[in-house]
């Protein structure tokens, strides 16, 4: 064997070796993936508009062209919290390294919150807020932690979650089908932002 192929074999179990320990360890590409969603979506400037107008005084946020730009704003922002949930679906993008994206949908829900009485979009989106929807993994992660909360679960408590878990796995089938597929797609449409945040609280974020 020439020294060539000997050093040629040791790059090759080198890589090898690398590409192994990436896969062991769920390598995490979330920041890069992030980074490319916000610059196709741009999550950051849509977010701030709406940061900024709730930081202002109720009444500069009544002209008819600053609705205009917030309730577009609020709209994109619908968009790119759609893009993050695919990517987080997608196994892509991990809730472990998103805390800030977290924080800041926070922040998005509370702009909602103070500018829904000037918008109706923001108002009506408010309310649709409240239909937590159908029984999915997100919110059984999180009735499942409210009732072990004391540190006990009762049974009544029991009871609950052995429906809720039904229904849980009777949506998951549900979503399956090309029907609920496309229900799951529509409202996702009206709810990325809730339904991520949804999935943050599950998370524990």
């Amino acid at each position: 064997m020439t020294n060539n192929d000997h050093c040629g074999k040791k790059r090759t179990l080198a890589t090898l070796l690398s590409i192994a320990i990436l896969t062991s360890c769920s390598y995490d590409d979330t920041p890069m993936a992030l980074k490319v969603i916000d610059g196709e979506t741009d999550r950051l400037l849509y977010a701030r508009t709406l940061l900024d107008a709730a930081a202002t005084p109720m009444e500069s946020a009544q002209s008819p062209q600053q609705l205009d730009a917030i309730e577009f704003a609020y709209s994109q922002s619908q968009q790119a919290y759609g893009e993050v949930l695919r990517c987080h679906d997608e196994g892509v993008c991990r809730m472990t390294s998103m805390r800030h994206v977290c924080t800041e949908v926070d922040a998005l829900i509370d702009a909602r919150r103070a500018l829904a009485p000037h918008s109706d979009l923001l108002s009506v989106s408010l309310m649709l807020s409240e239909n937590t929807g159908p029984m999915n993994a997100d919110r059984l992660r999180l009735l499942s932690a409210e009732a072990a909360r004391d540190g006990r679960i009762s049974e009544l408590e029991s009871n609950v979650l052995t429906l809720a878990t039904a229904a849980t796995a009777a949506h998951t089938v549900w979503s399956l089908t090309p029907a609920g597929e496309k229900e799951r797609l529509e409202r996702r449409r009206t709810h990325a932002i809730d339904e991520f945040n949804q999935r943050c609280d599950a998370a524990g974020q």
